[in-house]
């Protein structure tokens, strides 16, 4: 018989940043420290299967350490930068050289926010793993996505004696996992294009209300000198706060750099750089992409609620394919289209989907076999775009009949663009 506990000691949250600002954004490290309370569910509902998509933990930069360090170079050897800018300069050398092997790694923090999210499900949904349980786990190939699944699996492992675990990593799984890799059947070439007009008026908002030019005066001499460096104002500032954001990913220096920006330069760096809602005169793809991502959540559940041989399926990805998954469900109401740019920060902010992201539906069924669904974003009682049958709990045949047109009518907009490619999955 298993002993259900709560196993999460006091080190786990020794890297887990506490003054961390939300206008950190996507690097915003979500703190699952305190898991919100839950709604009981419906009179003689349990808990039996559990399905989830998870962004990656808390990692350090990608490829925004090397820029900086190549621009920053450049401006000190052409005598470019102010005194300001040489104190910066001589700064991040030093936070480079610690950090430049790194870039793109999981770090511990990442880790301890999967073992989290596993030990909060383990806690409280008790009954999905009663007897053998057994978890089918897949991930990109991408190696701190590859590590925050390991980090949840092997926390499942250290608290559930009676589990066993089926995991893979591969590009085979992208058109619903990563759609935006190459590899992607459904993937049209020149699928940002689509998007190009968000780009224009995201570049725009950035000039009108990012007090650049404050900035730029601030650590170089000459106004054109990010020209003459074949770089701009919004390549330079956006890594300056991609970076100064993500060492609260990091498991030493964070908040290192917070002194480069006022509050209120963050914010509007933030609002300007904020773009995770639908934009109204884009063609962008991404939530449509997300189709494919949801079919394959529907049609996993059905096969494995009805052959009783797996209680938990988890993803484990990147943002790039849970935000337009979040969006293309509405939950929350996030799936609202903006007509301007300033709409698309406020109708889905970027913080929501943080470092460590996680989408849970949790079924719950009674002993008629009646089947209810409850969905978790970042842990917390989510909404839906339909009725509900209580509270935050609802029936699974209502939850396809209300999806399902959805997925259908992604599809057929993607084989609009491009139908050879496209056209014969629609269904």
């Amino acid at each position: 018989m298993k002993h259900f506990y709560f196993l999460l000691p006091l080190m786990l949250w020794c890297g887990i940043a506490g003054a961390q600002n939300k206008y950190a954004g996507a690097y915003y490290v979500y703190d699952y420290k305190n898991a919100p309370a839950m709604t009981p569910a419906p009179e003689g509902y349990r808990p039996f299967y559990i399905s989830h998509f998870a962004r990656h933990g808390a990692r350090y930069c990608t490829s925004e350490y090397e820029t900086l360090y190549t621009l920053l170079s450049k401006a000190e050897n052409n005598a470019l930068l102010t005194e300001e800018g040489k104190t910066l300069c001589k700064r991040y050398l030093a936070f480079y050289r610690k950090v430049k092997v790194c870039a793109g790694n999981l770090t511990g923090t990442g880790k301890a926010q999967h073992r989290a999210i596993a030990g909060h499900m383990f806690a409280r949904f008790p009954t999905v793993f009663e007897g053998p349980t057994h978890v089918e786990a897949v991930s990109t190939e991408s190696p701190r996505v590859i590590m925050s699944m390991w980090s949840c699996l092997s926390q499942l492992q250290s608290l559930d004696r009676d589990i066993a675990v089926k995991a893979d990593a591969s590009a085979k799984y992208c058109s619903w996992l990563q759609p935006n890799l190459k590899s992607n059947p459904h993937l049209i070439k020149g699928a940002y294009a689509h998007g190009r007009a968000a780009q224009e008026a995201s570049r725009a908002f950035f000039m009108e209300t990012v007090p650049w030019k404050e900035i730029v005066a601030r650590y170089f001499t000459e106004e054109d000198a990010l020209e003459q460096l074949k770089s701009s104002p919004e390549q330079f500032i956006g890594l300056l706060h991609s970076i100064a954001a993500d060492t609260y990913c990091l498991d030493t220096d964070q908040g290192c750099f917070d002194d480069i920006f006022s509050e209120e330069e963050s914010a509007a760096i933030w609002r300007a750089s904020s773009h995770l809602a639908r934009y109204e005169v884009s063609e962008s793809l991404a939530a449509d992409y997300a189709a494919y991502t949801l079919e394959q959540i529907i049609q996993s559940a059905d096969a494995d609620i009805a052959s009783g041989g797996t209680q938990l399926r988890l993803r484990f990805g990147h943002d790039a394919a849970l935000a337009p998954l979040i969006a293309l469900m509405d939950v929350n109401g996030f799936g609202r289209t903006a007509t301007t740019i300033a709409e698309r920060a406020e109708f889905f902010p970027s913080y929501e989907v943080p470092m460590g992201c996680s989408l849970q539906l949790i079924f719950f069924r009674n002993a008629s076999g009646d089947i209810l669904v409850k969905v978790l974003l970042n842990e917390a009682e989510a909404t839906l775009p339909f009725p509900a049958v209580s509270g935050p709990y609802y029936n699974w045949e209502d939850f396809k009949a209300h999806y399902w047109p959805v997925v259908r009518a992604s599809k057929y907009r993607i084989a609009a663009k491009e139908p050879l490619a496209a056209l014969k999955d629609v269904d």
